[in-house]
């Protein structure tokens, strides 16, 4: 069976490495980096239903019984927890050691002084969490950048710690402490996650994919061709993709995918783009739940009706906001994993 997958964030790379396993012949197309690039590289599974979840597990459940429309209630929860071993088993061949199960988030610390909940996170960041930072002398090591400022995260995260969480570290300081924290890209054995690890994961990924034989291309899908309820080709530029069944996994307006309320192949949406005076409320924006509505089987609706080969996985799904509920990667790698495992 052949296969294309068209994109290459967290969502793309698990359908491609999912495929490759299951003995399909994979293409993967891309065209530029994308929201899991600029990401922290950590696993957000579930963060927030209105209050802050501290089992993801739980969490995903009450989801999946409440709401109809969100990923995690297309793939349930089994399959969540699959999809998250073997993601682990493949950053393993990656040469990368994912911690954390779905029982239980952690906090960890971040470039902009403040902290978020995760479930999954690099070993050097999963055991920098600040769970245990009490009594303790907290270094913020490493040399400046443009978006790395460690005597402006030390400051912020000694106040807001002990208001927020009530983790009293003995005091947080610019430069080396009894745990000391700095950059993965500056060599921490103890590391804060800062914006673009996600690169370095989901480029691993990719290569353990690529050497299990999928062919990795860069090109621009531009459109497709539609026949009897399938589609018979993704174009790119200058070039066609023929396939038995395709994944889009192109992401949201952040990764490209969208343009407004559309999307490359005309599928039908679900969501709209109400105005609102503030941009960014803290509840989120309702354009966030907008994206490509599905079936049981992620098949996208076009004109009413399942595209048969054809399923959509990550960003560009409908029914969930990745920002407000930190479960970014979480439905990437489960949607993904779902979607390349078409029969």
């Amino acid at each position: 069976m052949r296969l294309v997958v068209a994109g290459s964030g967290i969502a793309g790379a698990i359908a491609a490495l999912r495929a490759v396993e299951e003995g399909m012949e994979v293409t993967l197309v891309h065209h530029s980096q994308g929201a899991s690039h600029r990401s922290l590289g950590v696993v957000d599974v579930l963060g927030y239903l209105q209050e802050e979840v501290s089992c993801p597990a739980e969490g995903v459940e009450w989801i999946c019984r409440h709401r109809k429309e969100h990923p995690y209630a297309i793939t349930g929860a089994e399959v969540l927890e699959e999809a998250l071993e073997f993601f682990r088993r493949m950053a393993k061949r990656a040469g990368m050691r994912f911690m954390g199960t779905l029982e239980e988030n952690i906090h960890v610390a971040t470039q902009f002084g403040t902290f978020k909940p995760t479930c999954m996170a690099l070993e050097q960041v999963y055991t920098a969490r600040i769970e245990v930072w009490d009594g303790i002398t907290v270094g913020i090591d490493g040399e400046p950048q443009r978006d790395y400022n460690p005597a402006f995260i030390a400051e912020s995260l000694d106040s807001l710690l002990r208001e927020a969480l009530g983790v009293h570290p003995e005091r947080v300081v610019r430069g080396e402490g009894e745990l000391t924290l700095k950059p993965l890209s500056q060599g921490g054995e103890r590391a804060l996650p800062l914006l673009g690890d996600g690169r370095g994961v989901v480029e691993a990924l990719l290569r353990v994919a690529s050497e299990g034989g999928a062919e990795v291309r860069r090109d621009k899908i531009a459109g497709g061709s539609f026949r009897g309820g399938r589609l018979e080709e993704l174009r790119g530029a200058g070039r066609s993709y023929k396939a038995d069944a395709f994944v889009l996994a192109t992401g949201d307006w952040i990764g490209g995918g969208m343009r407004g309320l559309g999307n490359l192949l005309g599928l039908d949406m679900a969501g709209s783009m109400q105005v609102r005076r503030i941009p960014l409320p803290e509840e989120g924006h309702p354009y966030a739940l907008s994206g490509v509505r599905v079936d049981g089987r992620l098949r996208p609706l076009r004109h009413g009706e399942a595209v048969e080969n054809l399923r959509v996985a990550g960003a560009l799904l409908c029914g969930y906001d990745y920002c407000t509920e930190k479960s970014g990667w979480g439905v990437g790698i489960a949607t993904g994993y779902l979607a390349g495992g078409m029969e």
